[in-house]
């Protein structure tokens, strides 16, 4: 029986896969009793189709009337199983989920039956049991994996979700101040030069500019920039033999350099080229006062021309485009660094950034959530980097 649905499985679960990347229509209304309605309809009709086609093809090869009904039966109940969490999902996101799931699920059954009653011996039994083990965990990072696949394609009705055409309401009070700081550890000046010129453009009125140069060696290289600095009225330190990587720097620059005015935080790395809007549209998301951390894509430029590049891109997309997305609207997305924006009381309130991590923009905001702070992903792009030169 459990061969039957395992090959049931491997039958619907690339025919729901493969629905989910069809073009479908997009509905205007997704929230409410007509859209759930519709959702849940829908979904019962194509699980009904696809358990159909399921029994057709299980006929065509030849099994038995008992595995034809369990391998469609077996379709059907995995589906119902799912509805209530994937309710605000379309039909096709929801029947990938499920027939997905159910093929992991008959595959790790078959394989612990198959393992027991092969009379492998006992040494070989018990390193298939840690084989299987194995298995069992890749399965639940590949459902961790589908699930913002799923979500990302397939949710109707977001309710956390800030698109470049919702989310965010007008700001109607005073704007908070927001210091921007601007990391640089021996990059070229004009580089530099560049990104912070593309911040004096933001259009917005209450901002300041900090430039940390952090343990560049080379005086050509940050000499360069400071006097650009002065001459610009942006606030320029550098340090020597600093600890801390990253983390020492953006902790000396909010403990000493950061203005008593500043509401908010921002980290912006030297290499990105900054749209004028994104303070504006960011900012005022802490006018919730649970609003811990905002954080907008990173995204590149110049990289259409060249194989290398557009796969990278791509790569760093799938992040920001999925996993983000899905991972806000559950509050669980996290802080990464540039283009994000930080509550300033609660950065201080946590002690500042860890220098023990290589990774304290993700590390902060996990302690941040954990300390009751809620984070928000902007699905908009407001500036664009330089990816890695070369492999």
């Amino acid at each position: 029986m459990l061969a039957s649905l395992l090959l049931a499985a491997l039958l619907a679960a690339p025919l729901g896969s493969a629905w989910l990347f069809l073009p479908a229509r997009r509905w205007r209304r997704n929230a409410g009793l007509w859209p759930s309605v519709r959702r849940l309809v829908l979904a019962v009709l194509g699980t009904a189709a696809l358990a159909a086609t399921v029994a057709i093809a299980l006929v065509l090869l030849g099994r038995s009337r008992g595995a034809v009904t369990a391998g469609a039966a077996a379709v059907v109940t995995a589906s119902l199983l799912w509805l209530p969490a994937t309710r605000r999902w379309n039909a096709r996101a929801h029947l990938c989920w499920s027939t997905s799931v159910f093929l992991f699920v008959t595959y790790l059954a078959y394989i612990l039956d198959w393992t027991f009653v092969s009379n492998l011996g006992l040494a070989s039994t018990a390193g298939a049991v840690v084989l299987w083990l194995i298995e069992v965990f890749a399965a639940v990072l590949a459902c961790a994996y589908l699930w913002e696949i799923c979500d990302a394609l397939g949710t109707e009705h977001w309710r956390r979700r800030i698109t470049p055409r919702a989310g965010i309401p007008e700001h109607t009070g005073p704007l908070p101040f927001v210091s921007l700081h601007v990391p640089a550890h021996n990059e070229p000046p004009d580089m530099v030069i560049d990104t912070l010129r593309s911040l004096l453009r933001i259009d917005y009125p209450r901002y300041e500019i900090v430039l940390i140069d952090d343990n560049t060696e080379q005086e050509s290289l940050w000499r360069p920039v400071q006097r650009w600095c002065e001459r610009h009225g942006v606030r320029f330190h550098h340090l020597e033999n600093w600890p801390g990587y990253k983390a020492g720097a953006l902790n000396y620059a909010l403990r000493h350099l950061t203005s008593p005015d500043a509401d908010l935080i921002g980290v912006v790395d030297s290499d990105y080229q900054i749209e004028p809007g994104f303070l504006r549209r960011c900012a005022p998301a802490f006018a919730g006062p649970a609003i811990g951390f905002v954080q907008a894509p990173q995204d590149y430029r110049d990289w259409r021309f060249a194989r290398y590049y557009r796969r990278l891109y791509y790569s760093y997309k799938y992040f920001f485009a999925v996993s983000q997305p899905a991972r806000n609207e559950r509050d669980g997305a996290i802080f990464a660094g540039t283009m994000g924006i930080i509550r300033r009381s609660a950065l201080e309130q946590l002690g500042g950034w860890d220098e023990w991590c290589i990774t304290e923009d993700a590390e902060v905001s996990l302690r941040l959530l954990r300390a009751g702070w809620s984070g928000l992903h902007v699905d908009q792009s407001w500036g664009y980097g330089i990816m890695p030169l070369t492999f």
